[in-house]
């Protein structure tokens, strides 16, 4: 299965903008980045855990098993368990960093398990992809909930779509509490022919989220055109999208004309800033 990339970095991009430019003190939206971006590396995690390596997600070994299976090595702290089993009708990849934090390759601490079931092959319609995790902790941040990826088949334009959802909550440090949901369609737009070479992929991502605080606040986003984003250049290369947090003035996020130029620009209150 090829990597996925989501939305996450586009909204952190555009709330890290307001704050760079000291727009407002808002932080429900830098933190919704979080939730969202955790559940986004679940799916890079169960990508590369079924090819038995981890790369940027772990710092031990690697100890792959089978279902019921003991380990043939021994776990020591921070070596990650990765359990595979395609007997079932549900082929499931599990991935156990065990009960203590690890330094992860990318900088971020983590520890408990992420469950992965597909039903089929990320390619075949109608597969659903569901990530699962449990007791599972980012920085010491608890995340909860699902994300599930259905492949719908072909678009009218014979381009491969897929419908994301995301249903979930955050326990902070502090132990307040973050919901977020999100409902998005991925279109595949160029590189579904290569399904060994990932760089050469283009996705169309559309749709809408909305995350808040049990203390009060949050934020909402929609994409007003679809956010196109090539692999190859690893950020957004056109669209908008209209990101409205609570009680303030709302962002308008523009990634330009098509060029992997890595610049975009935010409009609040009808004054344009340029990022790059």
């Amino acid at each position: 299965m090829k990597s996925l990339i989501l939305l996450s970095s586009i909204l952190i991009l555009a709330l890290g903008a307001c704050r760079k430019k000291q727009f407002d003190n808002d932080q429900s939206a830098m933190l919704n980045y979080k939730i969202e971006t955790a559940f986004d590396e679940m799916t890079n995690i169960s990508d590369q855990a079924v090819n038995g390596n981890l790369v940027y997600y772990k710092s031990g070994k690697i100890i792959s098993t089978k279902p019921g299976e003991k380990p043939v090595l021994e776990k020591t702290p921070c070596d990650v368990i990765i359990t595979l089993d395609t007997i079932n009708s549900f082929k499931t990849v599990t991935v156990d960093y065990g009960n203590t934090n690890c330094d992860c390759n990318d900088g971020k601490q983590r520890r408990g398990k992420i469950v992965t079931t597909f039903t089929g092959q990320y390619i075949a319609q109608g597969t659903v992809i569901t990530h699962t995790p449990i007791d599972y902790y980012v920085n010491d941040i608890k995340i909860e909930g699902t994300k599930t990826v259905e492949n719908m088949g072909l678009n009218t334009n014979n381009q491969p779509y897929f419908n994301v959802n995301v249903n979930g909550l955050a326990t902070l440090t502090s132990g307040e509490t973050l919901t977020y949901s999100s409902t998005r369609v991925r279109t595949w737009v160029s590189g579904f022919n290569t399904l060994l070479y990932r760089f050469d992929d283009e996705y169309d991502i559309t749709g809408n989220a909305e995350g808040g605080f049990s203390s009060g606040g949050g934020f909402t986003s929609q994409t007003t055109n679809p956010i196109h984003v090539k692999v190859g250049c690893g950020f957004p290369v056109s669209g908008t999208i209209d990101l409205q947090p609570q009680n303030k003035p709302l962002r308008i996020v523009d990634y330009g004309s098509g060029t992997c130029d890595f610049t975009f620009t935010v409009t609040v209150n009808g004054v344009t800033y340029t990022f790059n």
